[in-house]
């Protein structure tokens, strides 16, 4: 699947509003967008309107109002942010269990005992 870069606005608009990173802006963006594309499609199935028109596709997005509209992207940001505490928890786990297991590098070399 393509995906586009996000405008660069409008992920600095969303950072700046939900004090979160630019990275995390723009995977929410994303998400939005991708949800958005979903439940357009899912309603064209409904309805019998052909997926890839775009013009039906503004005009449906157009009569969700900006709560709905807003309300996808808040949803974004929330499912960023959980999976980057998921994700933050799984490394210090991992990076704890790698240092208990950490051991002394061999090499080949003879060792030369000085008496």
């Amino acid at each position: 699947m393509h995906t586009t870069t996000p405008d660069p606005l409008a992920v600095l608009q969303v950072a700046a509003e939900h004090n979160i990173t630019e990275e995390q802006a723009a995977t929410a963006v994303n998400w939005a967008a991708h949800m958005t594309v979903h439940a357009w499609e899912a309603y064209a199935d409904t309805l019998g309107l052909v997926k890839k028109d775009g013009d039906a596709m503004e005009a449906w997005y157009s009569t969700l109002g900006p709560g709905t509209q807003s309300s996808v992207l808040e949803d974004a940001v929330t499912v960023v942010l959980g999976a980057d505490s998921v994700l933050t928890e799984i490394y210090r786990k991992r990076d704890g269990q790698q240092l208990a297991r950490e051991r002394v590098m061999r090499t080949n070399r003879p060792r030369v005992h000085i008496h």
